[in-house]
């Protein structure tokens, strides 16, 4: 299903760890007015010495429906195993602000949000491209060694942290 630019947003709590389970339960539901949507995030993870890169959710614990709202498919969608709530219910969900849609679209562009490119300049951290760039102002913590930021976003009247990744370039300051 093609997503249109007028298209709602809903919101769907699901157990935290099962989003992509769920995702691909809901998408087999193959519903005409209602599609799952996972926004996706990269990070930078070091199991036994390695980093690898790892993918999950940009939101932990939700999934984004999207959509022209039909009670019939969402009380199909809440009986699927691992999903428990519609914020603010199947009779009356919030609605997603086209300001929340528009900064889920440009963390997530493809679907997932891609490291941003860091530099070091003194004791401070420039963005220079990449998810971060945008948020600079609202960038809560910064874990240097794991390369994570923590923002905090709007999402249905309140303001969720969602972690970053990002990657160091090398500053050539001359001494």
């Amino acid at each position: 299903m093609e997503i249109k630019k007028s298209s709602n947003w809903y919101v769907m709590q699901v157990i935290t760890g099962k989003e992509k389970k769920v995702e691909a339960l809901l998408l087999k539901l193959k519903l005409n007015s209602l599609v799952p949507f996972l926004p996706k995030k990269k990070l930078k993870i070091k199991k036994r010495g390695i980093v690898k890169d790892l993918i999950s959710p940009l939101y932990p614990g939700y999934i984004f429906i999207i959509g022209e709202w039909n009670i019939e498919e969402a009380k199909k969608m809440i009986k699927s195993p691992g999903a428990i709530k519609f914020i603010g219910g199947v009779k009356s969900p919030g609605i997603l602000l086209e300001e929340e849609k528009g900064i889920i679209k440009k963390i997530a562009k493809t679907g997932v949000a891609e490291y941003s490119k860091v530099i070091k300049i003194g004791n401070k951290i420039r963005v220079l491209s990449g998810a971060l760039k945008e948020f600079e102002g609202v960038i809560e913590s910064v874990d240097r060694r794991k390369q994570r930021a923590i923002v905090r976003l709007p999402l249905l009247n309140s303001m969720v942290k969602v972690t970053l990744g990002f990657e160091y370039i090398e500053s050539k300051e001359k001494s």
